[in-house]
């Protein structure tokens, strides 16, 4: 089993959902400082 340590936080990629910049952060960006607009986590699907 794992355990988490409390207080880690680990980076992840980001990608704007309009001009495709990536952004690269421990917490979610919220919007691109590029455009705008809404990005996601590249770790999750589209689907």
């Amino acid at each position: 089993m794992f355990d988490a340590t409390a207080g880690s936080e680990t980076e992840s990629t980001y990608e704007c959902l309009r001009c495709g910049k990536l952004i690269t952060a421990s917490t979610h960006p919220g919007a691109c400082p590029e455009c705008g607009a809404g990005i996601q986590n590249r770790a999750n699907s589209l689907e």
